[in-house]
């Protein structure tokens, strides 16, 4: 697909079905809506295929579900019909108010490319909120070992571990695959626990090192959310808190309990800190 307006592009383009709905009013005064699916998405505009014929400079207003009943919708204008097929018409389209943040996506600024080995779309296993990520070289090889790489939400204003970010078909199919799991009981803490978003280097003999983020630690032990599922009653160590390329202190540590965090493809795991023998 080749949109004739690369000179003019302002951010990354990404390809990614999403599930709009698009309204418009008609010749005849009457109000129509359709649903429709994006094949492409950027900052100010996208690529959306719709069961009906549209024609450049038409005005409409895209509505995108989020969670629970709410709904967020953008005036857009259709650029230029681009090919026609069997599922429908596809169109290009430009989103008037560039302040909507329709997407939910961050777009870095394209300047920054040229410092990039990769880009990819991934979203913070926290608070799910999607970016444009130019990884280096450190975080090209976490991903390629990991399937996840450890950075900074903005949003969280903490760190967090970042997954790479699936299309809503993919992930309507995996929730359909999944069987249904009881919630665990988390054991009762008789210790105090402090709310840190911190990174942790975790130790396992015979793997590979992983970097997590902890959710809060206590003197007793931590809890951390982890791509790997690390079996109760297993031992590994722990650096906390732990800056990549920096000194880290490793301690031991036993998994008390583990749960699947199925939305964000992670594990929750509760450890308590092993004491040595007096």
């Amino acid at each position: 697909m080749t949109i004739r307006t690369e000179r003019m592009r302002q951010s990354d383009r990404i390809f990614l079905q999403m599930q709009v709905e698009a309204s418009w009013t008609d010749s005849n005064g009457a109000a129509l809506k359709l649903s429709a699916q994006t094949l492409l998405v950027s900052r100010n505009g996208g690529v959306i295929r719709l069961n009906e014929k549209l024609f450049p400079g038409q005005e409409i207003v895209l509505h995108r579900k989020l969670e629970g009943d709410q709904t967020k919708t953008a005036r857009a204008r259709i650029m230029a019909e681009i090919d026609k097929e069997a599922e429908g018409f596809i169109f290009a389209v430009a989103i008037l108010d560039t302040r909507v943040d329709f997407w939910e996506i961050e777009f870095p600024s394209l300047q920054r490319a040229e410092e990039a080995l990769a880009r990819m779309l991934m979203e913070c296993s926290f608070c799910q909120r999607r970016e444009v990520v130019y990884l280096n070289e450190m975080e090209l090889k976490s991903f390629e070992v990991r399937r996840c790489v450890a950075r900074l939400c903005k949003h969280c204003d903490s760190p967090s571990i970042w997954i790479e970010a699936q299309s809503e078909a993919k992930m309507e199919e995996a929730q359909a695959a999944k069987p249904v799991l009881d919630e665990r009981v988390i054991p009762r803490r008789n210790r105090t626990r402090v709310k840190a978003r911190v990174l942790a280097c975790i130790r396992r003999r015979g793997f590979q090192e992983e970097v997590a983020v902890c959710e809060d630690l206590s003197k007793g032990g931590i809890s951390f959310r982890s791509r790997n599922k690390y079996p109760e009653g297993s031992r590994l160590e722990v650096a906390v808190p732990y800056t990549p390329g920096a000194g880290a202190i490793f301690v031991p540590i036993r998994i008390v309990f583990s749960q699947p965090i199925a939305a964000a493809g992670l594990f929750r795991h509760g450890a308590a800190y092993v004491r040595p023998p007096e």
